[in-house]
């Protein structure tokens, strides 16, 4: 009695080059949104004068057990023990208010913020990306896939030309969440 073997037909659904360049393209779009979205947010680690600090590194203060030294967080990683600090006015000591801006409220009020982002910036490191294989493989693996696909090596010429044309004419500008006034801020 011989064994039978079921033959099942498998059928795959082949994409054409023309697909494939446009699945590659869509997802170039949707990342290069995302990162320009992500640009234009209002954060204070995104402003030119805020300035991370660690605090108190020192085991004892003053003879006192530091109670914020050596933690740690519930994975087992070090909680570094930082505050964000608006140097804005920092040039004079005497001048200068100290104010805090940690908090991602402190940051969309704040009439002195200045991005550290630019569109130029943003459209350059994404390009650089694009040319690196081994960041596209970690990064973006399904990008790095169709390349391979496509038998290519840098996704930078799949950018379609309404995407670079759309971007020429962005208007990249940060807006305040919630607009105050320059003179809240400024002490007399």
């Amino acid at each position: 009695m011989g064994l039978q073997v079921a033959q099942t037909a498998r059928v795959f659904d082949v994409k054409t080059v023309q697909e494939v360049q446009a699945r590659l393209r869509a997802l170039l779009v949707m990342e290069l949104s995302l990162r320009l979205e992500e640009a234009q947010r209002r954060l204070p680690t995104s402003c030119v004068y805020n300035h991370r600090q660690v605090l108190d590194v020192r085991r004892e203060v003053q003879g006192e057990p530091n109670a914020g030294f050596n933690r740690i967080d519930r994975q087992g990683l070090p909680v570094l023990n930082e505050v964000g600090l608006c140097m804005f006015g920092a040039e004079s000591l005497t001048e200068w208010p100290g104010n805090i801006c940690d908090e991602v409220v402190d940051a969309q009020r704040c009439p002195m913020f200045q991005s550290v982002h630019t569109k130029e910036k943003v459209f350059s490191e994404f390009k650089a990306q694009l040319q690196d294989a081994d960041w596209l493989k970690i990064n973006l693996p399904e990008v790095a896939s169709l390349l391979w696909v496509l038998g290519d090596t840098s996704a930078n010429h799949h950018l379609p030309w309404w995407l670079r044309l759309w971007y020429w004419v962005l208007r990249f500008r940060v807006e305040p969440v919630c607009p105050r006034r320059l003179e809240d801020y400024v002490q007399e």
